[in-house]
């Protein structure tokens, strides 16, 4: 037999009483019986086979009707076969009355067995005017489960026609008022059945229900929860009120606790709630353990912190094996309820994968939720759009934050996280006008101060994260000087303000003022020593630094601490990519200058080792060459071991080569490089077999020793001034100095154009001596150059330039006077992380050589990528 509802006692002595005649009128709560949400209130009815016997093929008789109804009432039939025969008889010719409580009956039964639309159909087909009284109720409710509001106020208006004083039907009226949206009609009947207070056990309950409900539209969820609660004490066997208040509890922000005691009372009582019911509770309570877990998580360090999240993760495989395995048999119009609850435990799954470091496993849910049609919430959309943003593929979170914005609608608040994502993932593809857009309006929906406070000017937290932001924008978008402008006055204004901190050292970390970040960093590290984004800024400061083995130390901290970290694990993969193996390599080939070489191509080219014990590194380098001259023709390969140590300020590098030709094939060379603070930059060089010989020179057979010094003072990023000489002591005699100074200067900076102009002098002198090769006595030569650079194409850390430099001056040489020179240059530049950076284009130049100007085209190719 099908198991009973709760309220099918109620119903079934009613239908008796008022056939038999034997039985006096039911209380009231028994019509308001399961008065929680549709679908959830009650366990769906057994759907087992009819059984058609001999009765069901009998016609109509009073007797036999008697009969059947007495046989439900003792639970010798289920309401399935009472159903059967009831829509028989109604399929066959009746006398009015007969039909009036064939009608009647079936519609009674079917209410009371939970079959609300098979109800509402037969309520329907017979009309409430031709119903008997003891049917308008069931009807009635029936017709609110399912949500028709029509045959509600029907039913009800011909129950208030009928029996205008009655308490029940205007109980009834106010629930339909409630459904129907006029609450404040509802709040007017429930204040006039209050007064007087009704004394009768199922008044009290039927008045709490309706105080309930009322309460639950205000959104007033503690009182709704008291009023079931007490309506619960006053009755205990209405199931339906326990569950009520379970679903209260739940939206209360208890759901785990309201999932326990549901499951508690459904191995009581089997049947108490039906597998949609626990399901739902099942979900709710999983997203509340969720939103502990990632607090629970963000508050540890170590292995422990991700415990919760992956026990959240297991009981939401189970809760949707429990979806799946209980889905199916569900009835029809519960299909949307069900399909409601799994979308949700999906949305749920993909949060907890973000949050658990596994943004590849969210793509693949969510892909998979994609393919099959699945219409997610808001927040799942955002968690899918995370999930691609950690996966650096920000092209496809773009339309998922668009869309979580769109569902979210006016109910979603300004700023939410959906906004912060998106102006994120605008900056990763290029779209700075629309991030620009977003922040502006994200700003002009944040004020200050909050505008609903206990007391007037009370600071607003939403403001703080928006002016950062700001500043963020702004670096982020190539805008380093605008951004340190902000991050100073916020930082001045709010000086404990952690995230401020932050911004401030990553501009100095960009505006190439490696101490200062690190002062700034450690000082963050000492105020705020857990927070993560101070500490991966921290470990990229001190990779800037060249402090190698202080930042392996932070790094595998971090790591330990925060092993489920995107970020982290991004932190990783860029430091061992700076500090792993690497291969490099510069090619150039050109035509046309006669006075060096008709035609020259050469390829340099480093092969380097990861860094051992964080300072030294082992490398190869190999330099292949030919030029054609009119004096004949030269090729040039040199190969050259090289130990290199590099800690802090110093870079010191030696290397032992052997070149094919030259007077100095054997040789070696060296460098010596100190950083003097955040501007002062130091090197000298020296190179046993210099590889500015000219090539007339190596024809020949002569070489060079070259010495070299430079000092560089960076102001930042857009301004840098050096002062370079050179040496060249060749082996005929002759011996070359040269001094060169330049200034370069950023003009304009935007996140899709960058310009700026380069102004450099230089002047050599050599000897007086007769070479084969270009050997001016003295020359000079002043040039000032412009170079425009645009940004085409961008996806994260995937960037493609178009760079043009157009440069002009004046070349003096001693006996020949000036002349003027020229050249122009177009390269394409990728970046593809820290992957690898291409850059190749075309120049063509022109200068003049003892008088004669000559033209020179050529290409170019630069390639650096990490080996691992």
């Amino acid at each position: 037999m099908a198991a009973r509802k709760p309220a099918l006692a109620c119903s079934l002595l009613r239908l008796i009483a008022r056939n038999a005649q034997r039985i006096p009128p039911l209380p009231l709560a028994c019509t308001l019986a399961l008065a929680a949400p549709a679908a959830l209130a009650q366990p769906a009815p057994t759907n087992s086979p009819p059984a058609v016997g001999q009765s069901a093929a009998s016609s109509y008789d009073a007797s036999r009707h008697d009969a059947l109804i007495v046989a439900r009432r003792e639970g010798r039939i289920d309401a399935t076969e009472a159903l059967n025969q009831l829509t028989a008889w109604l399929a066959s010719p009746l006398d009015d009355d007969a039909r009036r409580r064939v009608a009647s009956d079936a519609v009674a039964i079917a209410s009371a067995d939970g079959r609300y639309a098979q109800a509402v159909a037969l309520g329907r087909q017979a009309t409430p005017a031709k119903l008997a009284d003891y049917a308008l109720a069931p009807l009635a409710l029936a017709a609110r489960r399912a949500r028709d509001s029509g045959l509600q106020g029907e039913v009800v208006g011909v129950w208030r026609a009928r029996q205008p004083d009655a308490r029940e039907p205007r109980v009834h009226e106010a629930w339909w008022r409630i459904e129907s949206g006029d609450i404040a009609g509802a709040k007017a009947l429930y204040r006039a059945l209050s007064q007087p207070a009704p004394t009768r056990v199922d008044d009290r309950v039927a008045l709490l229900e309706l105080r309930g409900a009322l309460a639950r539209t205000d959104k007033d969820l503690l009182q709704a929860l008291g009023a079931y609660t007490e309506a619960g004490a006053l009755w205990p066997g209405r199931l339906d009120l326990r569950r009520e208040a379970d679903f209260l509890l739940a939206a209360s922000g208890a759901a785990s606790s309201a999932f326990e005691n549901a499951e508690a009372a459904e191995r009581a009582t089997p049947s108490s709630f039906s597998p949609l019911a626990l399901s739902t509770l099942q979900q709710e309570a999983l997203a509340q353990r969720l939103r502990w877990a990632i607090r629970a998580r963000d508050q540890r360090l170590g292995a422990e912190r991700v415990v919760a999240l992956d026990r959240v993760l297991a009981d939401q495989e189970a809760a949707l094996a429990r979806v799946d395995a209980a889905a199916p048999k569900a009835e029809p119009g519960d299909a949307d309820a069900w399909r409601t609850v799994r979308v949700r435990l999906q949305s749920d799954r993909l949060l907890a994968l973000v949050e658990r470091g596994r943004p590849a496993d969210a793509i693949a849910l969510h892909d998979t939720l994609r393919a099959a049609g699945t219409e997610l919430p808001a927040y799942g959309l955002q968690a899918a759009a995370r999930a691609f943003a950690q996966e650096r593929r920000s092209i496809d979170a773009v339309p998922l934050y668009e869309a979580a914005m769109a569902k979210g609608g006016a109910d979603m608040p300004m700023p939410d996280e959906v906004h912060y994502g998106l102006v994120y993932a605008y900056l990763d593809v290029g779209r700075f006008a629309d991030a620009e857009a977003l922040l502006d309006r994200l700003e002009a929906a944040t004020p200050a101060q909050m505008r609903l406070a206990p007391e007037a000017g009370r600071p607003n937290g939403e403001y703080t994260e928006v002016s950062g932001l700001r500043g963020l924008v702004q670096l982020y978008s190539d805008r380093p000087a605008l951004a340190q402008r902000s991050f100073s006055v916020l930082t001045r204004e709010a000086p404990l303000n952690a995230g401020y901190a932050q911004g401030a050292a990553l501009t100095a970390r960009l505006r190439e003022h490696p101490e200062a970040a690190l002062a700034r960093y450690e000082a963050l590290a000492a105020d705020s020593p857990y927070d993560t984004g101070a500490r991966i800024g921290h470990v990229e400061a001190l990779l800037d630094a060249d402090e190698f083995a202080e930042a392996r130390r932070r790094a595998e901290s971090l790591a330990a601490d925060l092993p489920d970290s995107v970020q982290v694990r991004e932190m990783e993969r860029k430091r061992r990519a700076l500090v792993g193996p690497r291969l490099d390599v510069d090619a150039e080939a050109s035509s046309g200058g006669a006075a060096i070489a008709s035609r020259e191509w050469r390829i340099d080219s480093r092969l380097s080792s990861g860094l051992i014990d964080d300072r030294w590194r082992v490398f190869y380098e190999q330099s292949l060459g030919r030029g054609s001259t009119d004096i004949g023709n030269a090729n040039w390969a040199r190969g050259g071991l090289g130990l290199g140590w590099q800690q802090g300020r110093w870079l010191a590098e030696g290397i032992v080569q052997h070149a094919n030709a030259g007077p100095y094939r054997n040789s070696v060379a060296g460098r010596l490089d100190y950083r003097a603070g955040d501007a002062w930059r130091l090197s000298a060089t020296y190179d046993g077999d210099s590889k500015e010989l000219p090539w007339k020179a190596r024809v020949a057979g002569i070489g060079a020793h070259e010495l070299g010094a430079s000092v560089g003072y960076v102001v930042d990023e857009s301004r840098r001034f050096d002062l370079k000489w050179q040496q060249l002591d060749f082996s005929d005699g002759n011996r070359r100095d040269g001094l060169d100074a330049s200034w370069r200067e950023r003009w304009i900076s935007t996140p899709a154009f960058q310009l700026e102009t380069s102004l450099g002098a230089g002047a050599s002198r050599g000897r007086a001596v007769e070479a084969p090769y270009f050997n001016p006595s003295s020359d000079s030569s002043v040039q000032l150059g412009v170079r425009a650079q645009w940004l085409n194409w961008k996806r994260d850390d995937r960037q493609f330039f178009q760079v043009v430099e157009l440069a002009g001056g004046s070349y003096r040489q001693a006996g020949f006077g000036s002349g003027p020179m020229w050249s122009l240059r177009y390269e394409h530049r990728w970046n593809f992380g820290p992957r690898l950076t291409l850059r190749y284009g075309a120049f063509v130049s022109g200068h003049p050589y003892d008088g004669v100007r000559e033209r020179q085209r050529g290409v170019f190719l630069n390639l650096s990528t990490p080996l691992q």
